[in-house]
């Protein structure tokens, strides 16, 4: 999904351009982990996930980032690991966010389970 948003660099260096207001319209992947349901033929099923999420992305589109409670910046790893805590609780199964301010710069933050190791 895609969302727009206002935002300003606090802690930016004093005379850095990204201390005043600007926008991006950011992308963002919510990956879950879950059992293959067999009758369905699959693990969540994305509409639900979309409600769940649903608060937290009325309160990211379209409005200023800068201006959001528990938000410590909006350099985009502070607000990857905002939107885990946000979403956490709601979507259990969630266990990576990928998040990109402009096309290919942006966040992966990943917290489940790693895999079996591959034979070198």
């Amino acid at each position: 999904m895609t969302f727009d948003s206002a935002m300003q660099l606090q802690y930016a260096p004093e005379g850095d351009c990204r201390r005043r207001i600007h926008g991006h319209t950011y992308t963002l992947r919510l990956h879950l982990h879950a059992q293959l349901d067999q009758v369905m033929g699959w693990t969540v099923d994305f509409g639900n996930v979309k409600q769940l999420f649903d608060p937290i992305f009325k309160r990211l589109d379209h409005h200023p980032l800068h201006e959001m409670p528990g938000l410590v910046d909006t350099d985009i790893a502070s607000l990857v690991r905002w939107i885990k805590d946000q979403a956490s609780p709601l979507l259990p199964h969630l266990d990576r966010i990928d998040l990109y301010e402009t096309r290919g710069c942006g966040a992966i933050l990943s917290w489940g389970e790693i895999g079996p190791a591959l034979p070198i």
